[in-house]
């Protein structure tokens, strides 16, 4: 496991960054799951839901599909397990449940893509809990794309991970980040959010 923190010394923003995070056990089933799953185009959340292609490029699933959940149960049960560990040990956020995941494909074809964003979203009426926690994991092998970096901000510093298969990205929801261009092959991800209240 490889941080830029240990548990005595945290630093400010924290990112935690593992390799072989999950077993290809696990990466096997989701890419079962998906392969019988018709991919959508992503848009943009919190702006109507429409298409900017300019902003984001990317093929999208909601892994929550009714008929499949007893077999994403386990996918769900190790990941956020694992994650909620991670969490209580370094940010010990309050972590109340977690939106569906979602598998996000970047291809050379279309230049896919995320320009710089945040996941935290503010607190609405209707929206009692906000998105705390924010993930990336690598389904690709790492020589199966180039370009498709994630970049997160981190005071004027940027950090740079090219996720290989099984390797994860994990930090708070509030921290600037962007998908850089795939420029040769596909960049393949789970992607979720762990929600808390607005404190």
């Amino acid at each position: 496991m490889s941080c830029f923190f240990t548990d005595l010394e945290p630093p400010e923003y924290p990112i935690m960054n593992v390799k072989d995070f999950v077993d290809d056990e696990l990466l096997r089933k989701v890419e079962t799951y998906i392969d019988k799953q018709v991919l959508d185009e992503s848009t943009m959340q919190g702006h109507g839901n429409v298409t900017d292609e300019l902003y984001r490029r990317s093929k999208i699933h909601w892994m929550m599909e009714g008929n499949n959940l007893q077999k994403l149960l386990p996918v769900y049960k190790e990941l956020t397990f694992k994650i909620r560990d991670i969490n209580n040990r370094n940010w010990r956020y309050v972590i109340d449940g977690w939106e569906p995941f979602q598998y996000t494909e970047y291809d050379e074809s279309y230049d896919g893509h995320y320009d710089w964003h945040i996941d935290h979203q503010p607190k609405t009426p209707f929206e009692p809990n906000i998105r705390k926690l924010s993930f990336s994991l690598g389904i690709s092998d790492i020589d199966d794309y180039e370009g498709g970096d994630l970049h997160i901000k981190m005071r004027s510093e940027e950090n740079v991970y090219k996720l290989s298969r099984g390797e994860i990205v994990i930090f708070p929801s509030w921290m600037l980040h962007k998908v850089s261009s795939v420029t040769k092959g596909r960049r393949r991800v789970i992607v979720g959010w762990g929600q808390g209240p607005f404190v």
